[in-house]
């Protein structure tokens, strides 16, 4: 394919990196994506003859008569009656494409080929489900589909290593060797951020904190540290589903994360965490309180599993962030071992707590042979550690040499879906 067609300054490629947490898309040949929005959808049921709350943005035309689709943060935090949030739907992906396009890059999606990053455990039938969408319902000129694991590498200047992402689901790694990943060797378990915001609200409903979420809130007073909160409930409040009002809810408990949580450098010893000073923390309705201890061991837990608690049903199964790193590796061939524990790359929600690279190196050096040259290295910043993966589909997407690696819509046409299993490794 002509780099002429797809590749010029007069057309860029589109990027999206759809990830567990949140969608972020943009421009390839950008420093960052343009729009960063979570990867849920507010859908209300109405009434034919039902009044709308439409504070929060206009009627989705794409949905039926009574549906109302909200879109964005700053759409879906608004609260409204019988609204509903939800994940992981095809119908509800196809809306927030649409918002992509037209909220976000403001432009129409006939005239940009797309660039998809991928897991590494991806099926086949949502592969091909993806490539037909794009082809038939957005009419792209061109497609394409990458390993997000392999784009990260790109996006830390490595064509090998072994990339370790820890996100909101489940923490992962994956060998890439040579601009691809060694898919048999992929490992991943079911520990990352959801489960420590369920150690965050055990560990507040034991010390009797009553997590109030924003929506709830009409003002609040200034109080002294560990004073009772004094706040109002807002006014004319509608009735909100169980499945907002956790999403909500959530969202304190994912700032908490990255705002007082740290680990310690080496195994946790109960005596030194102690020691560590406090980290204080205030809530939405005014209350803030000093967190000790309990700041230290609970995201212990992603590599020391004793430290969960109320999960007994899967911690027999799961590896910590240690395990999995090594397991991968050795499911490699030794040959290429060196090179991947040599650019070992971290990423992902949970590398932004303080420690994570320090402890996971500290914890691999102690289990690699004496023979390898260890090297945990993350991106330097917030941002390039959150969106390494779009970083890295940014740099591919404007690359000459990659012009020729798009799937064009005659291709698809020829060949039908199937064509992406052939075309994108």
């Amino acid at each position: 394919m002509s780099g002429g067609i797809y590749g010029g300054d007069e057309v860029s490629g589109v990027v999206f990196d759809a990830g567990s947490h949140s969608l972020r898309v943009g421009f390839a040949g950008e420093e960052y994506p343009k729009g960063d929005i979570p990867s849920f959808v507010a859908v209300q049921e109405t009434e034919a003859d039902e009044d709308v709350d439409m504070d929060g943005g206009p009627e989705s035309n794409n949905v039926k008569k009574k549906r109302n689709v909200f879109i964005g943060t700053t759409k879906i935090v608004v609260p409204r009656k019988n609204t509903t949030i939800h994940v992981e739907d095809w119908e509800m992906f196809e809306n927030l494409l649409d918002h992509s396009y037209s909220e976000i890059l403001h432009s129409e999606a006939q005239y940009h080929p797309a660039l998809f990053t991928e897991s590494a455990w991806n099926e086949k039938s949502k592969r091909e489900r993806l490539t037909e969408i794009m082809f038939e319902k957005y009419n792209i000129p061109a497609f394409f589909l990458c390993k997000n694991a392999v784009l990260t590498a790109f996006a830390n200047g490595r064509t090998s290593g072994l990339v370790v992402d820890s996100g909101a689901t489940q923490t992962s790694a994956i060998p890439v060797y040579d601009g691809y990943a060694v898919t048999h060797a992929v490992v991943r378990s079911s520990i990352g951020g959801d489960i420590i915001c369920e150690q965050l609200q055990l560990m507040l409903n034991e010390q009797n904190i009553d997590l109030v979420p924003v929506y709830k809130i009409g003002g609040k007073e200034e109080v002294n540290e560990n004073e009772p909160p004094r706040w109002s409930i807002r006014k004319n409040l509608p009735e909100v589903t169980d499945s907002y009002d956790k999403y909500m809810r959530k969202q304190i408990l994912e700032d908490m994360a990255i705002s007082i949580l740290q680990l310690c450098d080496t195994p946790l010893d109960a005596e030194y965490a102690e020691k560590l000073p406090s980290a204080p923390y205030s809530f939405p309705n005014g209350f803030t309180k000093e967190f000790l201890a309990e700041r230290i061991k609970i995201p212990e837990s992603l590599f020391d599993l004793k430290y969960l608690r109320n999960v007994p049903a899967v911690q027999s199964t799961l590896l910590n962030v240690t395990q999995i790193a090594t397991t991968a590796a050795g499911m490699c061939d030794i040959d290429i071992r060196p090179t991947l524990y040599s650019g070992l790359m971290v990423t992902g929600g949970n590398s932004l707590i303080l420690g994570f690279t320090e402890r996971l190196n500290h914890d691999l050096a102690h289990k690699c042979p004496p023979t390898i040259k260890l090297r945990v290295s993350a991106a330097p910043t917030p941002m390039e550690r959150r969106f390494g993966a779009w970083i890295g589909g940014s740099i591919l997407g404007s690359l000459g040499s990659f012009q020729q690696m798009w799937i064009a819509k005659s291709e698809f046409e020829e060949t039908g879906r199937t064509i992406v299993e052939h075309r994108c490794p």
